[in-house]
């Protein structure tokens, strides 16, 4: 009598595969793409889903989508460019590299979470705020999307921003510094 096997078990689509899709994804020219990994199909698209890709949330900002594929996983892992419409609006500029800046004195503002960083409530609006600006307390400066939920990120304190520490659309992880605030007073 033979033993028995233990069944298959899919492999898992981990967060720094997500996060490195997504990085390639970012540094190129499309505007959407969709790759099969591990059972898994991830779709992104910028400025809004990519044709065919999965609807937004009204009033969501455009991000990645993750949507599980089949219940069978895919033979092998091949990502797949599919570019959108060249009719989307033009992309919030991403957070120009800072000289460093002298935040003694400032207050951290971190992420509450993993996920996506959008610095404006969707695409073609302007930012929640800039390098510059002034805030109040509790005031909303950008959002983190955890698995479609939009998380507002708010300001701790009334005071100027003096540094937007992450690009939009990027990838943040819990409690990494999104901007510098030197209070007021």
């Amino acid at each position: 009598m033979s033993a028995p096997t233990e069944p298959e078990v899919p492999e898992a689509v981990t967060y720094r595969e997500i996060r490195e899709i997504l990085r390639t994804f970012g540094d190129s020219d499309w505007t959407g793409m969709t790759v099969e990994l591990h059972g898994m199909r991830i779709t992104v698209g910028k400025n809004g889903p990519p044709a065919g890709g999965a609807p937004q949330a009204g009033g969501a900002p455009a991000g990645p989508v993750a949507a599980p594929a089949a219940s069978a996983p895919a033979p092998a892992p091949a990502p797949a460019a599919a570019p959108a419409p060249a009719a989307a609006p033009a992309p919030v500029s991403p957070a120009p590299p800072a000289a460093t800046v002298d935040t003694t004195g400032c207050v951290a503002v971190t992420s509450p979470a993993v996920g996506a960083f959008w610095v404006a409530p969707s695409p073609g609006q302007p930012p929640f705020v800039q390098v510059g600006d002034t805030v109040e307390r509790d005031q909303q400066l950008a959002i983190v999307e955890v698995m479609k939920l939009m998380n507002p990120v708010v300001a701790p304190a009334a005071g100027t921003v003096v540094e937007v520490c992450a690009a939009n659309a990027e990838m943040v992880e819990y409690e990494q510094v999104l901007f510098w605030i030197r209070p007021h007073g």
